[in-house]
């Protein structure tokens, strides 16, 4: 008995042996990794993000704003102030440094072009001060794919973002629009905050971000509750046919204020169970209508889970940009043989 024992098992090692093996030769052998069919539309949002981070670069040393916190990565005219009157909520600094990786271009394009999106498609986009980077690439990603994007913006800011007077995101924006050929505006622009409308600011931080709205005549809303900004921001995407919604930062209407909000995973998602709640977002309303979303939030997971550097002085290239092809007929023989061992292997046990 204590024979036979035995002997089952050495023929479970030398099968599980054969296993390993037969994936070792497949990936050297037989596995190929090929650029992505969108590669070159990848490189392209990656240098329109670069073009456009270094305008953000210039437009803050013309009008002399800088950081008063220290940072040595390669874009740190994207970092703001640790806290101004516009700022919003706590943040950490070394996600701000992470978001500038350009290559997040290159991830949101893919995610896009991973739902099907192309040319003919309307996109959605909440963007929110808090992130300059994020959405600076994903607008590069937009227009590297030459679709047609409606924008919700807030000008709030969480600390290090776009929290600097004379800097905050519809600044950004607009110089973008008229130095460096941006083809979209935000369609609406909000405080952001508690319930969209500035809640939790200041009241001088209100008044600059009024004041800022003002110079440059934007759609300027000011909504008197959180549901109402987010079924006017519904009605508005629904009516524009958006075929993905791409949501950066926190913007409460975005996300919802719902005990389930903080449970919308991060990147690219066709569907989401909805929780039903009233205070839902805009993300599980259009779900419930079976409109995919991308979601840029937790920013190093999103990082980690796609190959994008953490350390924002060395922006290097990511395995997003390829595509890993086995062949199949090997790995079918392999399962056939690895099958029948053990079909074999069964029956004498019988």
């Amino acid at each position: 008995m204590y024979h036979s024992k035995l002997k089952y098992e050495l023929k479970l090692v030398l099968i599980f042996s054969f296993a390993l093996i037969s994936l070792v030769i497949i990936e050297i052998f037989f596995t190929k990794y090929e650029e992505r069919i969108d590669y070159n539309k990848m490189s392209e949002a990656v240098s329109l993000a670069e073009k456009w981070f270094g305008a953000i670069d210039q437009m803050k040393k013309e009008r002399n704003i800088s950081s008063d916190v220290k940072t040595n990565i390669k874009y740190s005219n994207l970092i703001g102030n640790e806290f101004t009157d516009i700022t919003t909520t706590l943040s950490s600094l070394g996600t701000k440094e992470i978001s500038t990786n350009p290559n997040f271009a290159a991830l949101i394009l893919k995610y896009m072009t991973d739902s099907g999106i192309d040319s003919a498609k309307t996109v959605g986009i909440i963007l929110s001060g808090s992130f300059p980077s994020l959405a600076i690439s994903s607008l590069a990603a937009a227009q590297a794919m030459k679709v047609k994007a409606i924008l919700f913006s807030s000008l709030g800011a969480s600390m290090f973002g776009a929290n600097q007077f004379g800097a905050t995101w519809i600044d950004m924006e607009c110089y973008l629009r008229e130095k460096s050929n941006l083809k979209y505006r935000s369609s609406l622009t909000t405080l952001g905050g508690e319930n969209d409308n500035g809640g939790g600011l200041s009241g001088e931080g209100i008044r600059i971000l009024k004041a800022t709205a003002s110079n440059y005549n934007v759609d300027f809303y000011i909504p008197n509750s959180f549901k109402e900004s987010v079924g006017k921001k519904v009605d508005i995407l629904l009516k524009n046919k958006i075929d993905l919604l791409i949501n950066v930062g926190g913007n409460q209407t975005g996300l919802g204020v719902c005990v389930h909000s903080s449970n919308i995973p991060n990147g690219l998602h066709s569907k989401i169970e909805s929780c039903g709640d009233e205070d839902r977002g805009i993300i599980m309303r259009l779900s419930e209508k079976g409109i995919p979303f991308i979601n840029l939030l937790n920013i190093r997971s999103l990082a980690i889970d796609n190959d994008l550097s953490l350390n924002p002085s060395v922006v290097s290239s990511s395995s997003i940009y390829w595509e890993r092809k086995i062949k199949k007929i090997p790995v079918a023989f392999s399962l056939f043989i690895l099958s029948g061992l053990l079909l074999l292997i069964r029956k004498k046990c019988i």
